[in-house]
């Protein structure tokens, strides 16, 4: 936890109270924050292993991690987690089980999951890890200690990607792209991964570039693109004219438009959506190139 500085007060606290934890915790913060790394830390913590480890790949008899499969959690594995609790502990003092991702739970996994929350068993620890936690049911949320992880400034960010090895030029890139959540712009960086604002530049050129990118995301996630794209446009309107504004608030209503469909409709055509959008954008282009390029730099808000 020590390469993230913003988790450390937050895992010192959580290990200063570590005899007086409550049965379950909430660890929830704004989505690539760190909330399943503080999760992961203190399920480590607890059974006494190598804090270093990912707890997920962790066997350990007294130690169950859930994470979503296909984007949702189901109550089979949240039945799973409550049979295993209401064991008895093996190595560790309690049994310890984390939920990652919570808030995909589905209305059956979430109700199926608040017995426990309502009577722990003894001799067990529950931690809920969410980038979103208005998605929880409201009664799973009263019944857990939250802890909230408070997000940093953009030259922190900044700073810390840099320590980590990314380049200068594509952290600022990707600190826009990802809303500044450090740890989404890390795993891009580390798969390689090319700014989208740069592949917006090259698409828009023609017709043909725009096909090309959209053949290129055949396979994406609509919906996290679009939101990658529209935190980019976003940062774009604020540095526009109030006269330039409008065409350009259309586009960002139409890039919202896209997500929410996509959400609800996952079999959407990607490259039919996405080729129009690049059309858009190449319409436009004039106009967001006097804000852009979107690149945070130091000292920038």
């Amino acid at each position: 936890m020590t390469e993230a500085p913003w988790l450390a007060p937050v895992m010192e606290h959580l290990r200063a109270q570590r005899e007086r934890l409550p049965h379950a915790l909430l660890v929830a913060g704004p989505p690539g924050w760190g909330e399943d790394r503080i999760a992961n830390a203190l399920a480590l913590d607890l059974i006494g292993a190598d804090p270093q480890r990912t707890a997920s790949e962790v066997a350990h008899p007294d130690l169950r991690w859930v994470a979503p499969e296909g984007g949702v959690i189901k109550i089979d594995a949240v039945r799973r987690v409550i049979d295993f609790l209401v064991q008895t502990p093996h190595l560790a003092r309690r049994k310890v089980a984390v939920i990652q991702d919570a808030d995909k739970m589905n209305l059956n996994a979430a109700n199926a999951l608040l017995k426990t929350l309502e009577e722990p068993p003894a001799e067990s620890f529950l931690a809920l890890s969410t980038g979103s936690a208005a998605r929880l049911l409201a009664t799973v949320r009263s019944r857990c200690q939250r802890i909230v992880i408070r997000p940093l400034g953009n030259d922190a960010v900044l700073a810390w990607l840099l320590a980590q090895g990314v380049r200068p030029d594509a952290g600022g890139y990707l600190a826009v792209e990802y809303g500044g959540a450090p740890f989404h712009a890390l795993r891009a960086a580390n798969s390689d991964h090319t700014p989208l604002w740069q592949e917006l530049a090259a698409a828009v050129r023609a017709p043909a570039a725009a096909q090309q990118f959209a053949d290129s995301k055949r396979d994406a996630d609509l919906a996290e693109l679009a939101g990658r794209w529209l935190r980019i446009v976003c940062w774009l309107l604020r540095r526009l004219p109030t006269r330039a504004a409008a065409p350009a608030l259309r586009f960002a209503d139409d890039l919202a438009t896209i997500r929410r469909i996509a959400l609800l409709n996952p079999s959407l055509s990607r490259p039919m959506q996405l080729r129009h959008l690049v059309l858009r954008m190449a319409e436009l282009w004039p106009v967001f190139n006097t804000a852009g390029p979107p690149r945070l730099g130091m000292a920038e808000g």
